[in-house]
């Protein structure tokens, strides 16, 4: 269904060789058939964040916006407005954990290789999707009740960004790929249902499958100070394991921020 409640009077028309608004219900819908955690689509053709349209929706539905204007992300950053450039989807899911966050960073890095297979996509810890050492989408995950609000934003038709955001962030046109957003949406619900089914372990094994930062050399920002160092390796739930000139460190997940990487 397109909710009326979210059309501003003038919706942008869709891009060439792009299928329009009206065809997304119908095949999300058809994605979410026979899946056992994301049940119905609800697609707006404009919102300010997708996790603030979910809060209060039933479990099982699946909030998509043809545009997202005020998107955010982990720790309050804010998720620049892609216009008709992004995905922006946020499920609700009756499961909770702190490992969901890992089994959506995976779905979404599946999604994108099977609609963009000669890409390859990395995860780095905690919640970003990373193609050539930049970002192209992230995960943030919300609490509702018994739900769990599971954002994902894709960057897909960007052709290029700008401040500080020229550095970091990539797309999948930036890459060299013309893609449809629904396609990746079309990949991205039954791979995330398929990860929240398998549970914790089989996602931090996925996870670290594609963990980029092992091996690298990284600035980690923690409650008693920075460590600088290279990253041994990655419990993603518990620790970061860091050797430093001053020896081998465990860094608690929960407290760790990545400052910067090489």
């Amino acid at each position: 269904m397109i909710d009326p409640t979210h059309v501003p009077a003038h919706a942008e028309p869709g891009r060439a060789g792009t299928a329009p608004i009206e065809a997304w219900p119908d095949r999300l819908d058809a994605a979410c058939r026979g899946l056992c955690f994301l049940q119905r689509a609800v697609v707006v053709r404009e919102t300010g964040s997708t996790q603030d349209l979910a809060r209060g929706r039933a479990a099982g539905d699946v909030v998509v916006a043809w545009r997202q204007t005020t998107g955010r992300g982990r720790d309050g950053r804010t998720w620049a407005d892609t216009g008709l450039d992004g995905v922006a989807v946020t499920a609700v899911a009756a499961v909770q954990g702190p490992w969901i966050a890992l089994a959506a960073g995976v779905a979404a890095a599946e999604a994108i290789e099977r609609v963009a297979p000669t890409i390859t996509v990395g995860l780095k810890w905690p919640n970003d999707l990373m193609i050539a050492g930049r970002k192209v989408g992230g995960v943030l995950i919300e609490h509702d009740g018994a739900a769990s609000l599971i954002g994902i934003g894709i960057n897909v038709g960007q052709t290029g960004f700008v401040g500080e955001l020229s550095s970091r962030a990539t797309s999948l046109a930036v890459a060299g790929l013309q893609v449809d957003r629904i396609a990746i949406l079309e990949a991205l619900l039954p791979a995330l249902d398929r990860h929240l089914g398998s549970g914790e372990a089989a996602a931090i094994e996925a996870f670290r499958r594609r963990d980029m930062l092992r091996g690298r050399v990284v600035r980690i920002r923690t409650s008693a100070g920075p460590v600088e160092g290279i990253v041994e390796s990655i419990d993603p739930l518990v620790s970061i394991t860091v050797r430093t000139v001053s020896g081998v460190h465990q860094v608690d997940a929960s407290t760790a921020r990545i400052e910067s990487f090489t």
